[in-house]
Parts: structure tokens; C-alpha cells; sequence
């Protein structure tokens, strides 16, 4: 099975729906070191992603920008890594590789569940 993630934008239902049936292909899919995070907010976020030792955000591992209402890929080293929505270290959150989240904003991020 496989499970196409360019039509997932806009109902956060659908992405959390498609996660639970397949999280393992798309565990799969991701390879290693991927997070898929749904931005279920109205204005688009970047999201800069650190590797989970460091200690000083100098230079982050990357950042991709997601549009409301749509899914980005995450990614760095680590078992797992920490994400700074905008940037901001008071809002920083853990993904862990292979799983899928919804950002519903500051402070409120939550894993999706098969």
C-alpha cells in the first residue's frame, strides 16, 4: 500500500486518518530521520528542526516552511529532535523519526496515534 501525501492539505481529519491506516509505510516512505509534521493553524509556520543534542541553537540542522493547512517534512539526528516553530525556543517541541504530528500552534502539538 501506498499512501499519497500530496493531496493530504487542508482537513487535518484526512491526514490523521491516512497516518492510522499506514503509519508504517509511511515510517517507510520517510526513511530515517523524518518526522511529517500537519500545520493545522491559518498562517503558514517554519519550522526549524535541531539535532536533540544540541545545546545552542547556532545553526539549525534545517527548516522548511508549511503553508496552513498543509504537511511538511521535518528532519535531523538523533533518536529524536527538536522542532522550533518561527524560530522561538519557548515553543520548542520533540518528534521522534517515522511519526506524524499536528501543530495546532504555539504550545500545542500532538502526536498522531495509530
Amino acid at each position: 500500500m501506498s499512501i499519497d501525501l500530496s493531496n493530504v492539505s487542508g482537513d487535518a481529519n484526512k491526514f490523521v486518518d491516512q497516518v492510522t491506516k499506514g503509519i508504517g509505510d509511511i515510517a517507510q516512505q520517510l526513511k530515517v530521520n523524518k518526522a511529517l509534521v500537519f500545520n493545522h493553524t491559518d498562517k503558514p509556520v517554519n519550522f526549524y528542526v535541531y539535532n536533540y543534542a544540541d545545546n545552542l541553537y547556532w545553526i539549525s540542522a534545517m527548516h522548511t516552511l508549511v503553508a496552513p493547512g498543509k504537511v511538511g517534512a521535518v528532519a535531523a539526528s538523533g533518536v529524536s529532535f527538536k522542532v522550533h516553530p518561527g524560530d522561538n525556543t519557548e515553543h520548542q517541541f520533540l518528534v521522534e523519526p517515522g511519526k506524524a504530528y499536528l501543530y495546532h500552534g504555539p504550545g500545542s502539538v500532538e502526536e498522531v496515534k495509530e
